[in-house]
């Protein structure tokens, strides 16, 4: 029996950020390979209010082919910053009018799968609650709590009573008061696989990331000069941008460190695994961080891992993988990796890649159609 799922994503790889919600874009594609489910995806794209005339001649209903999917898309001008409950019931008008139209062309889905609580899950709640759809919310964003306890406390509580629940890390659902499921990110690993590491006889440090507040590339950058001064031929790969970006730049330059570190700026996946390549652990040294899908690549490439202890990468980092440290705690990020650095030999690269595999692909999706199909049984 064929089962139809619509994929709802409250953010999208489309327009100026290729890179934000790129997850959501990875599962839709990775679940369509299953020849007993169709799916597409319905996504509302929110345009920025501070770029009004570009919203008045962008196009406003698009349709986008994927490789085994296709993305309905309808955009709109986002008013968060002016009223958000405003913005939130124009979504869900917007979202209404978009299903009627995919519903034109397209079989009634058997479930609606919306990305983060807010608005996507809100909505799409909504949405199944008046099509006699059931509807499946994963969390993913790192702020998840304010969608409980903070201004969003009424939706976030609605969802939690009309539809299921999941979130891609179990401390997640710790404080969640109703029946939830655990369904991680999936990560494409085959390619980081093949990796066939060379010896490296000196320290290459790498992180991918987004350069915002959170993410702590400060530390790292503070934990090399650290590294540095010990006597350590020590350099750093930082792949990624953002507004943080001169700032970073800037404590580099401070600290006399322009020679050793390398701001490379985004990079497609090919790209990523050559330079996981050409270095040999990986770091994130976030305050918190919901999965963190760069540590499970890095894990993949057969490379060891130091992390703060930010949540996400504890619950598939062990002893054997590298090192949990104290959050914002540069001397002991440092100590961390030299340690790491200094015993590189005993990290097994099998054993790194078969805790990678957890996530893989084809074991993601067998968990989400598990849920669905309990889900649907449910509905029976």
């Amino acid at each position: 029996m064929l089962m139809n799922i619509l994929i709802i994503p409250s953010w999208y790889p489309n327009g100026d950020d290729k890179l934000m919600g790129i997850y959501h874009k990875e599962y839709a594609a990775a679940l369509a390979k299953n020849p007993n489910i169709h799916v597409n995806m319905l996504f509302i794209e929110r345009a920025r209010l501070n770029a009004p005339f570009k919203y008045l001649f962008m196009k406003k209903e698009e349709i986008i082919s994927e490789e085994n999917y296709q993305v309905y898309i309808k955009r709109m001008l986002n008013l968060e910053r002016i009223n958000k409950k405003l913005q939130l019931k124009r979504y869900i008008k917007v979202l209404d009018k978009a299903f009627k139209k995919y519903l034109k062309n397209n079989p009634k889905p058997d479930i609606l799968h919306a990305e983060v609580t807010i608005p996507a899950g809100y909505a799409t709640t909504i949405l199944g609650a008046k099509y006699h759809i059931p509807v499946l919310v994963t969390e993913h964003a790192s702020y998840y709590s304010d969608f409980f306890h903070g201004y969003y406390k009424e939706y976030g509580e609605f969802v939690l009573k009309h539809a299921y629940f999941s979130a891609v890390s179990k401390y997640m659902l710790k404080d969640i008061p109703s029946k939830t499921y655990y369904l991680p990110n999936l990560v494409d690993t085959t390619e980081f696989k093949k990796i066939k590491r060379p010896l490296i006889k000196d320290l290459k440090i790498v992180n991918i990331s987004a350069f915002r507040k959170g993410k702590k590339i400060e530390n790292l950058i503070l934990a090399l000069k650290i590294i540095r001064d010990k006597g350590y031929n020590a350099t750093l790969t930082l792949i990624g941008d953002g507004y943080l970006m001169d700032y970073y730049q800037n404590i580099a330059q401070e600290l006399n460190l322009t020679s050793y570190i390398n701001f490379v700026g985004r990079k497609t996946k090919e790209e990523i695994i050559n330079i996981l390549k050409e270095n040999n652990i990986f770091v994130i040294p976030s305050i918190k961080e919901t999965f963190c899908i760069p540590g499970i690549e890095a894990l993949a490439s057969g490379m060891p891992v130091v992390s703060t202890r930010c949540l996400g990468p504890e619950e598939y980092l062990d002893n054997k993988c590298g090192k949990l440290v104290p959050l914002d705690d540069v001397d002991a990020l440092a100590s961390a990796i030299i340690e790491v650095y200094l015993n590189i030999k005993e990290y097994d690269p099998l054993y790194l890649r078969k805790i990678a595999d957890k996530f893989s692909s084809s074991n993601v999706t067998n968990m989400a159609l598990k849920i669905y199909e309990e889900i649907l049984e449910n509905k029976n």
